[in-house]
């Protein structure tokens, strides 16, 4: 059945009651922007060769691909980009290993380079066959075969080629399924249809694209205040100050209040930091200890098992999300908090503690553990942002685990994992999946890596500094135990750490207008503002399985270095592209050389890039000086995005949207937030 422009809903057998298009967190499709779109009439391929049954197993799909599409998504995937052939159980699991499809963030939902995605209605712990499977056709037996012995494992395993087989999926304990298939002319128009179908994507306040930096674990009101004024002191760029577990009476499980002890006015040390600039986020997880003041209303709402000796409230009730909203709106967001982290909505399977509830447990709306672990994270978040909502507030925060229709919720995914490879791949990935992610800075080996890891966070979602394991800030002293210890560097490293800091943080600052801008066409359009080249260009061979570079808004492509690499030799997409940095001018393939204090970034040709004056922290309405950047012999107009950076939108105010041309002409009101200051030519 089609159901808005190029989106159908497909339905077999009889689907569970428990599934995420029923949960709370569910948003009204945005129909009017899905109009917009091209029409789109004919189905991407013939939906009657879908093949369904149901056994005592559960329920069983097989969806035909063609010869030559490949596949991407299913959520917060940090292994591999391309799934073409693999395997994929969406388990929830913090822990990955190996590339099986196990995330924190799983999603059944795909994207095909045939221009079209599939969302598999499910909280069940799927699996995807992404073509590597063929069911049984005697009539063909013995047509094709084998004419030598494989000698090595690589012949043995290698893929076959030939005919195509389907995209085969395993639905656990369902008897029936919805799906949802979204199609376009090309690969990013059917994304941009699933973002929209989940009410359009997330746009942050303003000061949530700034600089984050999150303070030690251990750190009480006075070590928090004085790092406040360090930072500030020190000229670095900061608009998020986070608290980690210490500021609870109680924190595994949690308490929600403020620990008497270490933070005795926390009230007054939140005024102080509003006054100097900053907003404050505050770190939690959902299980509740307890002495908390909502244990008891909570306690007949929550599932049959404790996790850290806390209740695990069902927020899919909507009685126990509004009594936990409640409570973060009037203790927490009334008292000046600004936005939460939170953590350990997941789930693992390599940790030997009880750390998160069994798949086998029950919850009293009739949930049991394994569509909780899938649906958790997105429930949490929706309950966190009622409680914003109820203030006023537009916030941003951090988040352990998400789900299908996540694209609306301003929630940015982290892991404890940290091979930055794989945070890079992440990064790549999560457009697929319209989910948010950082490649944070923890700690670092060297002082090549900590830049390269700086340096890969310049133009991604968050620019997450997450020093909770350091009582310092990382210049003084990279290595943990003698950042601990008080042993610090050399001052003359110190120095030189602190100005490559300030230089990349400063960058990003000069950054948020295109990136403001970026999240509005997210908004209002559905376009994500970080995907894969595929996305963009998957027609082009050579970049489908590129899983270090990324578009970032519509003109730049950047291709961050980790540590130890010292050349990268990659295909340019289809066209002219200048040097960010000198404008140089590139075309086909590329070999770039490591340059410690520059990470590469690419400009598509007859682009123009807004280019701010780099602030300490945002203010609330600011005006942004800018510099534009052009790039090419005819540029074309820029998109500006200028409401007022922080206010709550009761609807959408594309009214705020504009231009600016190569000559500095600003249009649509961008007047009131932005003044052109220079223009440049590359």
């Amino acid at each position: 059945m089609k159901i808005h422009n190029g989106i159908w809903k497909l339905s077999f057998g009889t689907p569970e009651s428990i599934v995420p298009s029923k949960q709370r967190y569910v948003k009204s499709p945005d129909s009017e922007a899905i109009e917009k779109l091209p029409s789109h009439e004919q189905a991407p391929f013939e939906f009657n060769k879908i093949r369904f049954s149901a056994s005592a197993r559960g329920s069983r799909l097989e969806i035909p691909l063609a010869q030559g599409e490949d596949i991407y998504g299913f959520g917060l995937q940090l292994k591999s980009i391309c799934h073409t052939g693999k395997k994929r159980c969406l388990r929830v699991n913090s822990d990955p290993v190996t590339d099986t499809g196990d995330s924190h963030a799983p999603a059944p939902l795909y994207f095909s380079t045939a221009g079209y995605g599939i969302l598999v209605d499910t909280a069940r712990y799927a699996s995807f066959y992404c073509g590597g499977n063929k069911a049984l056709n005697p009539e063909a037996a013995g047509e094709s075969g084998k004419t030598s012995i494989a000698l090595d494992e690589s012949e043995l395993y290698a893929g076959k080629g030939g005919v195509p087989a389907p995209m085969l999926i395993d639905i656990p304990a369902a008897q029936g399924i919805d799906i949802y298939v979204f199609s376009g002319q090309n690969m990013l128009e059917a994304v941009r249809r699933y973002v929209l179908f989940c009410g359009g994507g997330a746009l942050p306040p303003e000061w949530g694209l700034g600089v984050w930096y999150r303070t030690c674990g251990t750190h009480t009101q006075k070590e928090v205040t004085k790092m406040a004024e360090d930072l500030r002191s020190a000229g670095i760029p900061c608009d998020v100050l986070g608290l980690e577990p210490g500021w609870q009476s109680k924190a595994y499980s949690c308490s929600l209040d403020w620990s008497k002890e270490r933070f005795p006015e926390p009230e007054k040390m939140t005024e102080s930091m509003i006054k100097q600039g900053y907003h404050v986020n505050l770190w939690e997880h959902v299980f509740i200890h307890p002495s908390s003041p909502i244990y008891k209303d909570l306690a007949d709402k929550s599932g049959d098992f404790e996790v850290w000796n806390g209740l695990v409230p069902d927020l899919s009730i909507k009685d126990a999300a509004s009594k936990f909203s409640s409570y973060h709106a009037k203790a927490l967001l009334k008292k000046g908090i600004s936005s939460f982290k939170l953590d350990e909505c997941d789930n693992s399977d390599f940790i030997t503690s009880p750390w998160s509830f069994p798949e086998c447990s029950k919850f009293p709306s009739g949930a049991d553990g394994e569509q909780m672990h899938s649906m958790l994270g997105l429930l949490y978040q929706e309950a966190i942002e009622d409680a914003c909502r109820s203030q006023g507030i537009r916030s941003y925060g951090s988040v352990r685990s998400s789900h299908v229709f996540a694209a609306p919720q301003p929630y940015v995914l982290y892991s404890d994992l940290y091979e930055h490879k794989d945070f890079i791949r992440g990064l790549v990935n999560c457009g697929f999946s319209a989910m948010l992610w950082t490649p944070e800075l923890r700690h670092a080996a060297s002082k090549e890596d900590y830049i390269r890891r700086l340096q890969a966070m310049l133009l991604s979602p968050q620019m997450l500094l997450n020093i909770w394991s350091m009582p310092n800030p990382p210049w003084m002293q990279l290595n943990k135990e003698l950042n601990r210890a008080g042993q610090f560097l050399p001052e003359d490293e110190q120095k030189e750490l602190l100005k490559y800091t300030k230089e990349i943080l400063e960058l990003r600052m000069s950054f948020i207008p295109y990136l403001y801008s970026a999240f509005a066409d997210y908004h209002f359009d559905g376009i994500p503002p970080f995907r894969a080249l595929v996305m963009d260009y998957p027609d082009v061979q050579e970049l489908r399985k590129i899983d270090y570079a990324w578009m970032a808004g519509s003109s730049l492509l950047v291709v961050p270095f980790t540590a130890g690499t010292k050349e990268i030799t990659m295909p340019l997409p289809p066209g002219l592209w200048h040097d960010f940095h000198t404008g140089s001018r590139h075309e086909g393939s590329i070999t770039i050389k490591s340059e410690l204090d520059k990470v590469p970034i690419f400009v598509k040709d007859n682009s123009i890039i807004p280019f701010a004056d780099a602030s300490r922290f945002v203010t609330n309405g600011m005006k942004y000086k800018l510099t534009l950047r052009t790039y090419g012999k005819h540029p074309e107009a820029a998109r500006l995005y200028a409401d007022d950076g922080f206010s709550l939108h009761s609807g959408k105010k594309p009214e705020f949207r504009g231009t600016v041309d190569k000559d500095g002409r600003l249009s649509g009101k961008l007047d009131r937030r932005y003044e052109i200051k220079e223009i440049m030519k590359f």
